[in-house]
């Protein structure tokens, strides 16, 4: 367990867009020296989604500043499944919803499609059933903004 210190205002200004994605680097100052397989002392980092409830939606760990491709969906690839990972190619401004461009979900969506989460770990986030979120990810590819890396066993 990670105590985190977030700061409301922090969060507020961060949700005004959506959800928001807390960032923190860890590393435990009291490993066990006894556990060779103890890895808890090397700098690792966390992410915390909350979304606009306040509510903890999603949480990721993992060594390094991102997690590997390989890690991301790994449990999809070995049960002889297809993972898809989402992957914004171009950033868009929180303007583009004020605009028209974007509705507030699809910005919102936009926001968890880090690299980090398969399609469905972004359902979970959004806190949406899949083939909704599904349906956004395809007009956000049609926009060029989302791009799905699929990652199979063979």
């Amino acid at each position: 367990m990670v105590a985190l210190k977030l700061d409301k205002k922090e969060i507020i200004d961060g949700l005004k867009m959506g959800i928001y994605t807390k960032e923190y680097t860890h590393s435990n100052p009291y490993p066990d020296p006894e556990d060779p397989d103890d890895v808890s002392g090397q700098e690792h980092k966390i992410f915390v989604y909350i979304n606009d409830s306040y509510d903890v939606s999603g949480v990721k760990s993992f060594f390094g500043d991102s997690p590997s491709i390989t890690d991301v969906g790994a449990a999809t690839v070995e049960a002889g499944g297809e993972a898809r990972i989402p992957i914004v190619v171009k950033e868009v401004p929180e303007m583009s919803v004020h605009l028209g461009m974007l509705s507030m979900e699809e910005y919102k969506l936009l926001k968890i499609c880090d690299g980090m989460n398969t399609v469905e770990q972004c359902a979970e986030i959004a806190q949406k059933p899949l083939p909704e979120v599904e349906d956004m990810m395809g007009k956000l590819r049609d926009k060029g903004l989302v791009k799905v890396i699929r990652r199979t066993s063979g």
